[in-house]
């Protein structure tokens, strides 16, 4: 059957969602320019405490002195029927350095035209880390990313950083918490502290999986959150739409079989669910 996709749309919202991550490393010949500039030694960082030593931008560098090393993003169609996981690209080292990642992801922004970024503490994270990345290798921002540019601007940035938005005026919560409160597969292949050590190990594959898998868990919150406002798909239906795509594009990394076991507790208790209400369905009727 023929379908004019054009049709599926909604008028007011993007044709596409992209959640993203990204892995970073530090740049350490940058941070060793802004030490110069600082005219700073190591006897300098003798009298600090290890809380300065960890806060301090001399000695810890800051993001600016951050490069992205991998990045993960998810492309959802957005239609009537709620989100549709179609596509999961990831980009980095070794094969890419942080200039090809963005100029990769960045055709693939302009190629699909209309769409929203989704990230989890990315307003403070991954997007300053995608601008100034896109300015050192002088890439230009596709048209559909320009309202980046204007990150305070949260209604026409066209980013959501869900962070912001489930937090609201609660301290900011960690990606894992809020996983592990609705039960949802969060940091399968490595603590969060040790992907640095990936990194130095040469370990890529491993890292790959950990970015992919964060974005995995941001874009099943973020069907979560959609159904607070009265989306059309369910629950069950939407985390099976999203353990689906898993099962059949991503069986070759290791997060693949806590997704499925996390689909298929989903289904065991929606089938329990539905007996209990047949169970009290019966008692009603015999009394």
């Amino acid at each position: 059957m023929h379908h004019d996709l054009n049709s599926l749309w909604k008028s007011d919202t993007p044709r596409f969602v992209v959640v993203l991550d990204a892995e970073l490393a530090y740049d350490h010949e940058a941070h060793a320019r802004y030490q110069a500039s600082e005219r700073f030694l190591p006897a300098d960082a003798a009298h600090l405490s290890p809380r300065e030593l960890r806060t301090d931008p001399r000695v810890t560098p800051r993001w600016p002195c951050h490069r992205i090393t991998t990045l993960s993003w998810l492309v959802m169609t957005e239609a009537e029927d709620g989100l549709r996981p179609v596509r999961l690209e990831t980009r980095g080292l070794p094969e890419q350095d942080e200039a090809a990642v963005l100029k990769a992801f960045f055709a693939e922004m302009e190629q699909l035209g209309r769409v929203q970024i989704v990230t989890w503490g990315g307003f403070h994270s991954d997007l300053p880390q995608i601008l100034i990345g896109a300015i050192d290798a002088g890439l230009r921002l596709p048209s559909c990313l320009t309202g980046l540019l204007s990150p305070w601007r949260r209604d026409a940035s066209g980013h959501l950083d869900l962070c912001s938005e489930m937090c609201g005026g609660a301290a900011p919560a960690h990606l894992a918490e809020v996983a592990a409160r609705l039960g949802m597969p969060v940091k399968l292949t490595c603590r969060p502290n040790l992907v640095s050590q990936l990194m130095q190990q040469g370990k890529w594959s491993a890292v790959r999986s950990v970015c992919e898998g964060d974005v995995l868990t941001t874009a099943a919150l973020l069907m979560r959150w959609r159904h607070l406002s009265g989306g059309t798909v369910s629950v069950l239906e939407a985390m099976r739409r999203l353990t689906g795509f898993v099962a059949e594009h991503c069986a070759h990394r290791p997060y693949a079989a806590d997704w499925q076991r996390y689909a298929d507790g989903l289904l065991g208790a929606s089938f329990a669910a539905e007996a209990r209400k047949l169970e009290t369905l019966g008692a009603s009727a015999c009394n």
